[in-house]
């Protein structure tokens, strides 16, 4: 999931951001998290007030990624939800990009650290976006994934970009057919990068 959202959140030719690296950032801990989620490695729960991660499972994942926010979870889990999302954040693009390089996704940055990261084939990297934009059009149910991949580009803003048509009754029915520890994700991602452009001001 992160990986389609990274792909979603980047220019497919240029390698370019199309939202501002905070956002980004954010989205991309969310998809992370994510990840865990539909792998039954931890779930969401609200009590006292709190809303927090709960590790289902502790059992190492197969990737180095989410294997590692699994650990950090595992060791603290006290920690609230957007705690989460703002810890994994900080080095979210940069460990999502070397997972992605790692599987030849994305070619090897160059020597010039400004330098972006492209795509291999342009094709894969344009996938995602297409699949959910020809859902979008066709008024086809989405998968859970990709009802997630959606969720989380409309709390990061990212839809009004890489959308083809904007329709709130879909991505509204997208979102509330999801279990209920995904919406929370959702949720709680939208709330994040409110704050974070808030801070911004």
């Amino acid at each position: 999931m992160a990986n389609d959202l990274f792909f979603v959140m980047h220019d497919n030719a240029t390698g370019r951001m199309r939202l501002h690296a905070r956002l980004t950032g954010l989205g991309l801990a969310a998809a992370i998290l994510g990840e865990l989620m539909l792998a039954g490695r931890i779930t969401v729960e609200l009590a006292a007030g709190r809303t927090r991660l709960v590790v289902l499972d502790a059992a190492p994942p197969g990737d180095t990624l989410t294997r590692a926010a699994l650990d950090h979870i595992v060791a603290e889990p006290s920690h609230r939800f957007r705690t989460w999302l703002q810890f994994l954040a900080r080095t979210a693009l940069a460990d999502v990009a070397a997972r992605m390089t790692a599987g030849g996704l994305l070619r090897p940055p160059g020597s010039r650290p400004s330098r972006k990261q492209v795509p291999v084939d342009v094709n894969i990297a344009a996938w995602p976006g297409g699949r959910v934009n020809l859902a979008i059009q066709r008024r086809e149910p989405l998968s859970v994934q990709d009802s997630v991949l959606l969720g989380l580009l409309v709390a990061t803003g990212g839809n009004r970009l890489v959308l083809w048509e904007q329709n709130p009754r879909y991505l509204s029915d997208s979102t509330t057919a999801l279990p209920a520890p995904l919406q929370e994700l959702i949720a709680q991602t939208e709330a994040a990068i409110g704050d974070s452009v808030i801070s911004r001001r």
